[in-house]
């Protein structure tokens, strides 16, 4: 009873993430990495996930392995689960590791030309640009990140496409911890232009102008400087009882 009493406010049935399993846990960090709510550094302390999820300590500890071999938590013994935190060496590493995969998920896309992909990617971009009309920055920047998923995964190669998933969900952790407060709003450039690159079937002119992109991004962020950040898990995923 008294547990009850220490959640009024906080976290209860009304504000809790929907999550049933694991991988339930899993997407909803994954998405809050990708979408700037976990920053680098964060702890993520084991019982503070129990409480947000709703769920027990194995399914939270199946999460945080996943993410951990994926790259994008790192365990300390004795400290625990952070958020990962890149350095400059890593982050040239994923930028080259983005440039290579993402050339030849781009050539398969132009190469084929097919117009029904043609037409996801277009309501990618408009998706986006309505969302940032609207002042919804956090979500539009999640389909920036996305726009690049999608190329993969229209690829037709499903091994590059998870790369790239993971690759770009790292890049965020890179921007945020490199850039200024603007964080990916400098993702969606080129998106248009490459569109049409692969609707005409111009496979030099839409792998070059990918390149071209990443390489950018990474020349927009000042890799001698790291910002060191905490956050409330709580805060991350809880809803509150009446929203503004």
């Amino acid at each position: 009873m008294q547990r009850d009493k220490r959640l009024v406010g906080v976290m209860n049935d009304r504000n809790r993430p929907q999550v049933e399993d694991a991988e339930d846990a899993y997407e909803h960090l994954f998405s809050a990495i990708v979408d700037q709510r976990l920053l680098p550094g964060t702890k993520l302390t084991e019982m503070a996930l129990v409480e947000a999820f709703g769920v027990g300590r194995r399914t939270v500890a199946t999460a945080l392995q996943r993410l951990t071999w994926e790259k994008l938590v790192v365990f300390f013994p004795k400290r625990g689960a952070f958020v990962a935190a890149p350095d400059a060496e890593e982050a040239r590493q994923v930028f080259a590791a983005r440039i290579a995969v993402e050339a030849g998920t781009t050539e398969a896309v132009a190469r084929a030309a097919d117009p029904a992909a043609i037409a996801q990617l277009q309501e990618n971009i408009d998706q986006e640009n309505r969302l940032r009309e609207q002042g919804h920055i956090r979500e539009a920047i999640h389909l920036s990140g996305g726009f690049h998923v999608l190329m993969a995964e229209l690829s037709g190669n499903r091994i590059l496409a998870e790369q790239v998933r993971l690759l770009v969900a790292r890049t965020s952790l890179i921007v945020n911890l490199f850039d200024n407060q603007a964080g990916l709003a400098g993702w969606h450039d080129h998106h248009d232009d490459l569109i049409r690159h692969c609707a005409n079937g111009d496979v030099a002119a839409a792998v070059s102008l990918m390149r071209d992109h990443i390489i950018e991004l990474q020349d927009s962020l000042i890799l001698d400087r790291r910002r060191p950040v905490a956050f409330d898990m709580l805060g991350v995923f809880g809803k509150p009882e009446f929203p503004l």
